[in-house]
C-alpha cells in the first residue's frame, strides 16, 4: 500500500507512520526552498528513528540527472546518506494525465514511454526491499 502524507509531517505522527511503514521514498525537487524544507523533514524521518524501521529513499523530482541541479540535490542529500532511487523529468505529461484522471501509465507509449522508463529504478528498488 502507498501512502501520500504531506511534508510537514511530524512528532507523533511522524513515528505512527514510520511503525506502519516498510519503506519511505521522499520526492525533493532540486530548488533553494524545496532542499530547506525537505531538509528539516528529511532530518526528523532520520532523526526518529525511522532508519531503524523502514528503508528511506529519495525520488528527485523536475530535474534531469545529467544537470548541475542534479548534482547539487546529491550533494545536499550526502548528509543524510540516502539514496536517489530515480530522477523524474519535469513534463507536461504528468498534469495532463490528472486532468484526464488517468496516469501516465494510461498514457500511449509513444507519448509516455520515456517516462514510464524513469519509474522503473523506483520499482526495482521497491521490488529489492522485500
Amino acid at each position: 500500500m502507498v501512502v501520500d502524507s504531506p511534508a510537514g509531517l511530524h512528532g507523533k505522527n511522524l513515528s505512527h507512520a514510520l511503525k506502519l511503514a516498510d519503506c519511505v521514498f521522499v520526492p525533493v525537487q532540486p530548488s533553494l526552498f524545496d532542499m530547506a524544507a525537505a531538509g528539516e523533514f528529511l532530518a526528523s524521518l532520520v532523526g526518529a528513528e525511522g532508519r531503524k524501521r523502514c528503508t528511506i529513499g529519495i525520488v528527485g523530482m523536475r530535474v534531469d540527472p545529467r544537470t548541475r541541479a542534479a548534482a547539487t540535490l546529491e550533494a545536499f542529500l550526502q548528509q543524510f546518506e540516502l539514496p536517489v532511487v530515480t530522477y523524474l523529468r519535469d513534463t507536461q505529461l504528468y498534469p495532463n494525465a490528472a486532468f484526464a484522471g488517468q496516469s501516465i501509465f494510461d498514457a500511449p507509449d509513444y507519448l509516455a514511454s520515456r517516462e514510464v522508463g524513469q519509474w522503473a529504478p523506483l520499482f526495482e528498488w521497491l521490488d529489492g526491499l522485500g
